[in-house]
C-alpha cells in the first residue's frame, strides 16, 4: 500500500476531485442518451421512408412465355403513375367533381380509378403476349416513342405536382408497353374476318351523301366581350358594308378555282385582313338539320359542281358558296370504316375476355383497392 502511494506521488497523480468526477459521469450520460435518441430517431425516418417509398405491388400478372415458359409482371404503384396522371388531367381539364356520382353508383374517382386499372390489365396481358409471339417495334415505332416522351415530359413538367413516377424512365416504360401492346392489338384485330359488303348494303349510300363546299361567311354578330357574354349585333352601317364587301368578293371568285386564293390572310385566322371576311369549308351530309333551315339547305344541293352561289343570308350571318362536289362519297365511306371498326373492336373484345384473359392469373392488390384515391396524386 505504502509503494503504491510512493509511485503515484512520484508520478505527480493526486487523487480525483469528486465533483470532476460527477461531471464527468453526467457528461457521459448525457451522451449515451444523445446517441439512444438519435437511433430512436433515425429508426422512425427510416420505418416513414420505407413505408413510404418501398414498392407498392398493384398489380401482378402471371401468364404464358415464350417456349412454354411461365412469365410474369409486377407493376407498383410509382409504374402506374404516368397513367394516373393522364386521366387525372382529363377530368381536371372538363371540371369533373371527383365525389360526383359517375352515374354507375360510384364515384368519379372511383370511375376513374376502375378504368385505369382495367386499362393496365390489357395492356400488360397485351404486352406479354407480343412478347410471347415475337412482336417487336419497329425503327419508325421507337422513334415515335421517343417523340411521345417528349411531349409527355412537356406535359408533366406543366402540370404535374412532381408525384414520385413521373420521371422519365416510368414515362418511357409506360409509353414503351402502351406501344407494343397497341401493335399486338392491331395484329389480332388484322386477323379477324369481316364481311364488308354486308355493312356496305346495311349502309344508305342517299343518308350519306356529302356535299363539299367552300364558302366565305360575314357574321351578324360583332365581337365578343371578354367576359364571357354574348357578341352583341352589328349596327345597321356595319352590316350593310360587310355585306357590301361580301357581294364584292362574290363577283371575283365567280372565276376562281379555289376560294382561299382571294384571301389576304397574314396572321393565319382564315379572315381576309382588310375586309375580315371569313374562309372555311364545309362537308355537309344529306341527313344533316344543324345548318341554317331547310330551304335554306335545299338551295346549296341543288347547287352543280363549281358553282358559285349569290350572298345567302340565315339568321346569323351572310354566306356565299362554292360547290367543290355535290356527291362525294368521303361521308359514306367514313361510315363504312367506322362500322367495320367498331366490328372488329367488338370481335376482339369478345376474344379477349373470352380467350386471352383466361390464360392469365391477374391479381390486383389491397393497396389499389383500398388506398389509392383518384383526385389529385399527380396534378397540381
Amino acid at each position: 500500500m505504502n509503494n503504491a502511494k510512493k509511485i503515484i506521488k512520484e508520478q505527480g497523480l493526486q487523487k480525483p476531485d469528486k465533483k470532476e468526477v460527477k461531471a464527468k459521469q453526467k457528461s457521459r450520460k448525457n451522451l449515451i442518451l444523445i446517441i439512444i435518441g438519435a437511433i430512436v430517431i433515425l429508426g422512425g425516418v427510416f420505418v416513414v421512408c420505407y413505408t413510404q417509398l418501398r414498392p407498392r405491388p398493384v398489380l401482378v400478372v402471371d401468364g404464358p412465355g415464350a417456349d412454354g415458359d411461365n412469365s410474369n409482371i409486377t407493376l407498383n404503384y410509382t409504374d402506374t403513375m404516368y397513367d394516373i396522371f393522364q386521366m387525372e388531367s382529363m377530368y381536371n381539364q372538363y371540371g369533373v367533381d371527383w365525389d360526383q356520382d359517375s352515374g354507375t353508383g360510384s364515384t368519379m374517382a372511383d370511375s376513374a380509378k376502375n378504368q385505369v386499372m382495367d386499362d393496365l390489365k390489357q395492356r400488360i396481358v397485351l404486352y406479354m403476349q407480343a412478347q410471347k409471339e415475337g412482336t417487336t417495334l419497329d425503327e419508325t415505332e421507337t422513334g415515335e416513342v421517343d417523340t411521345a416522351v417528349q411531349e409527355a415530359m412537356n406535359n408533366i413538367n406543366e402540370n404535374s405536382n412532381g408525384a414520385k413516377g413521373l420521371s422519365e424512365s416510368y414515362v418511357r416504360t409506360s409509353i414503351e408497353q402502351q406501344k407494343l401492346a397497341d401493335k399486338h392489338k392491331q395484329k389480332i384485330i388484322d386477323g379477324f374476318t369481316v364481311d364488308e359488303d354486308a355493312i356496305r348494303a346495311e349502309i344508305s349510300k342517299e343518308d350519306f351523301r356529302q356535299y363539299t363546299l367552300q364558302y366565305y361567311l360575314v357574321s351578324k354578330k360583332g365581337e365578343a366581350p371578354d367576359d364571357g357574354s354574348e357578341a352583341p349585333d352589328k349596327d345597321a352601317d356595319t352590316l350593310a358594308k360587310d355585306k357590301a364587301n361580301l357581294e364584292e368578293l362574290q363577283k371575283k371568285a365567280k372565276k376562281a378555282d379555289d376560294f382561299s386564293t382571294l384571301i389576304n390572310d397574314s396572321d393565319g385566322d382564315s379572315k381576309d385582313d382588310e375586309t375580315g371576311i371569313l374562309f372555311g369549308s364545309k362537308n355537309l351530309i344529306e341527313t344533316d338539320e344543324d345548318f341554317g333551315d331547310e330551304a335554306f339547305r335545299k338551295k346549296i344541293k341543288s347547287m352543280n359542281n363549281g358553282d358559285v352561289s349569290d350572298v345567302m343570308e340565315t339568321d346569323d350571318a351572310y354566306y356565299v358558296f362554292k360547290m367543290v362536289n355535290n356527291d362525294d362519297p368521303a361521308a359514306f365511306e367514313s361510315e363504312v370504316s367506322s362500322k367495320l371498326e367498331s366490328e372488329k373492336n367488338t370481335d376482339f373484345n369478345n376474344y379477349y375476355n373470352d380467350t386471352l384473359l383466361k390464360m392469365y392469373n391477374i391479381q390486383v392488390t389491397s393497396y389499389w383497392k383500398n388506398r389509392v384515391q383518384f383526385g389529385a396524386i399527380t396534378t397540381k
